[in-house]
């Protein structure tokens, strides 16, 4: 798509996308990138990452405790570890230390999107140089229809069954890739 077909279809000109494109445009308002994302087919989205003290809620910080409760006392639990990228806001939810390895936990109390959620994941473990990353799911009835339904699409990142990751934890040797752990 051209800058002239895109600009026709978003309605935000020619110049300001040519701004956008070679990174001159600072400060872009949501509202002009969900003009641009339409016209292309994208739906555009915000997260927002906690500046300073992060703030969990009370469904996270009891799944994390029920992690901490379900590992060996040789198997240190760290929370919102970052991922050591200098000037990086990102945290992993946890690592998991154990004697000469350790582990990224990502926690989700609620799955919803699948995709942005291995993205996001996938994305963390590139830029920190990791792999193996553990997805800490909240035993509900909703998140195993959800892991049931999206076993496929999970495998590759995430080849290890829970029922062999919990065991393989609990015995405080390192897993040999990622895996869901549902607790």
């Amino acid at each position: 798509m051209t800058l002239r077909e895109l600009s026709a279809s978003s309605g935000v000109s020619i110049t300001e996308l040519s701004r956008i494109e070679r990174g001159l445009a600072p400060h872009v308002a949501f509202e002009t990138l969900a003009l641009i994302g339409a016209a292309v087919g994208l739906a555009v989205s915000i997260r927002a990452y906690p500046n300073g003290s992060p703030v969990r809620d009370a469904a996270q910080l009891a799944l994390l405790r029920r992690l901490r409760g379900a590992l060996p006392s040789g198997v240190r639990v760290r929370y919102e570890v970052p991922l050591g990228i200098r000037g990086d806001l990102r945290a992993w939810d946890a690592v998991i230390d154990g004697v000469g390895w350790w582990r990224p936990v990502e926690a989700e109390t609620r799955l919803r999107d699948i995709q942005a959620l291995q993205r996001r994941i996938g994305i963390k473990s590139r830029d920190a140089g990791v792999t193996g990353a553990i997805l800490l799911v909240s035993d509900t009835r909703h998140n195993r229809h959800v892991l049931r339904a999206e076993a496929d699409s999970l495998a590759e990142r995430f080849p290890i069954r829970p029922r062999d990751l919990l065991a393989t934890l609990r015995a405080g040797r390192p897993p040999a890739s990622g895996g869901v752990l549902i607790l």
